[in-house]
C-alpha cells in the first residue's frame, strides 16, 4: 500500500473540504464557515490527503497552550478513497503533530456504530475511556478514546 501524500491545508482547499465533508458524513457536518475558521485558527491544524482527482481525506487537530491534551476534532476520508490507508496515515500524522506541539495526550470521539473507526483507533493504541449518550444529532452515543503521544509519534510524521 502506498503512503498517502499529506500536506497542510490552505484557504484554497476550502471548497474541496466542504465537498469532502458532505461526501463523508450523513450528518454532524462542519459548515463552510466552520472550515473557514479552522483554516485560520492558530490552535487548529488541518491536514489533507489528495490525489489527481482531488482531496481524499482530512484531519483536524485542536490544541491549547494551557493544556497538554490535543483533540482530533475531525477525520474524514472520501468514499471513493476508503480502504487505502488514508485514515491511518492522517491519524498517525495527527499523533505526530500533537506531540510536536507539546501535547502528551490525544483524544477523539466516534459514533458507537462506527466499528471500522473503533478498530483503527484500537490498532493504533487508543483506549476507550468514556461513553457519551445522545452525542450526535441523530441521538447516537459517542465513544471517547485517548492515547499518549510522545517522541515516537514524532518520527511518524509524513507531512510533505
Amino acid at each position: 500500500m502506498t503512503v498517502p501524500y499529506l500536506r497542510e491545508a490552505s484557504s484554497a482547499d476550502l471548497p474541496a473540504l466542504v465537498d469532502l465533508e458532505n461526501a463523508a458524513f450523513a450528518g454532524d457536518r462542519l459548515s463552510r464557515r466552520d472550515w473557514r475558521h479552522l483554516l485560520t485558527s492558530p490552535s487548529a491544524l488541518v491536514i489533507v490527503s489528495d490525489d489527481d482527482a482531488g482531496l481524499t481525506g482530512c484531519s483536524v487537530v485542536l490544541t491549547n497552550r494551557r493544556t497538554a491534551v490535543a483533540r482530533l476534532y475531525s477525520l474524514a476520508v472520501a468514499p471513493r478513497a476508503r480502504r487505502r490507508g488514508i485514515a491511518q496515515a492522517l491519524l498517525q500524522q495527527a499523533m505526530a503533530s500533537s506531540a510536536g506541539t507539546g501535547a502528551h495526550l490525544l483524544r477523539l470521539e466516534t459514533r458507537s456504530d462506527n466499528l471500522a473507526a473503533q478498530a483503527l483507533f484500537s490498532r493504533l493504541g487508543f483506549q476507550p475511556f468514556r461513553r457519551v449518550a445522545n452525542y450526535y444529532e441523530d441521538g447516537t452515543e459517542a465513544i471517547r478514546f485517548q492515547r499518549l503521544v510522545d517522541r515516537d509519534c514524532l518520527r511518524q510524521s509524513a507531512l510533505q
